[in-house]
């Protein structure tokens, strides 16, 4: 990187133009030092090359002057370490993909919505480590816990629902596979985004344990309720092909309220798409990762690099008025 230590000096730049356009551009004035009766025998020639190296002179003196600005101005270079310090956050997304997902009160489907949402949230954590676990009837882990954002978020657009072959909700499972992928984690913070549609209905672990057990380990879990209330369509596979059906969301809110509660976290329930936003984005007011960071400058002058050459010219401008191109008187 390259700066000025005395910037101010630049100031006298624009001072230096106006001197040029007076010395440069002004009308000359012309007073003969030896007078001639008659000019008729000088009519004829043309002036040579002397006189108009004499007239680079002024922009000899300018072009010095401006160099000698620049290098009171103390140009350096330099090079900046930085050493960083992350007390990140690592992000477990534990997202429900049950049929029930595939209703169309969000954006094409609450699935897609929540995992284009969770997908912007997922860009904007630079600095933490993210994973993803899915469930339904039972729980995978599909992204293990990573710096590298781009990869957590190809993992969520490539979701579906083939992902678990068995249907259902088990949210202790979903949430207990979220613990296990943090219990080596050496983060200071540790959460878990937890998004479903429905009520516990199958798993060997229920979400009570599961959520005493993030206690125990330090782990908040935010929990979001996604679904409009009342009937909304969904198109399920049929043995007669794709079949659109009016379904009633039905959430445990109470539940997701206490695992929330009980883990540090909050609770959010989105009707609608904007809701759903709203809630991710107050997740990220809330968790956000503290960096320390200490920068060490190391810096070469480089004043000499102007103050040398507009000295040369100065020199150059005095010997040539002097003598080439000295003026009688």
């Amino acid at each position: 990187m390259i700066e000025f230590a005395s910037p101010y000096f630049l100031l006298l730049l624009p001072l230096l133009i106006l001197l040029g356009w007076w010395t440069l551009l002004r009308p000359a004035r012309r007073q003969a030092a030896i007078q001639f009766s008659d000019l008729t025998l000088f009519s004829s020639g043309s002036p040579g090359h002397a006189v108009a190296w004499r007239r680079s002179l002024p922009t000899m003196r300018l072009a010095a002057l401006a160099l000698m600005i620049v290098g009171l101005a103390r140009p350096r270079y330099g090079t900046v370490e930085r050493d960083v310090v992350r007390e990140g956050v690592d992000i477990i997304y534990c997202l429900d993909i049950s049929g029930s997902m595939q209703a169309e009160d969000f954006t094409p489907t609450r699935l897609e919505k929540a995992k284009q949402l969770t997908a912007e949230f997922a860009a904007r954590r630079k600095n933490d480590r993210q994973g993803i676990v899915l469930f339904a009837g039972a729980s995978i882990s599909l992204c293990p816990l990573t710096f590298d954002n781009n990869t957590v978020q190809q993992f969520l657009k490539n979701v579906t629902f083939q992902d678990i072959g068995v249907d259902g909700t088990a949210i202790g499972m979903g949430l207990a596979r979220a613990l296990k992928k943090l219990q080596v984690s050496k983060a200071k913070s540790k959460v878990v985004i937890l998004m479903t549609d429905g009520v516990n209905n199958t798993g060997e672990i229920n979400p009570q344990q599961a959520a005493r057990l993030a206690k125990s380990m330090d782990v908040r879990v935010y929990t979001i309720g996604i679904g409009s209330r009342g009937l909304t369509w969904i198109t399920a596979q049929t043995p007669f092909g794709p079949q659109r059906q009016r379904i009633e969301t039905s959430i445990d809110e109470d539940l997701l309220r206490q695992i929330a509660q009980e883990t540090g976290g909050t609770y959010g329930r989105a009707t609608r798409d904007e809701e759903l936003e709203a809630i991710l984005d107050h997740i990220d007011s809330l968790e956000r990762t503290q960096i320390e960071m200490k920068e060490y400058h190391s810096y070469e002058e480089r004043m000499a690099w102007f103050c040398w050459p507009a000295l040369a010219l100065l020199l150059l401008e005095v010997v040539l008025t002097n003598t080439r191109f000295l003026k009688i008187p």
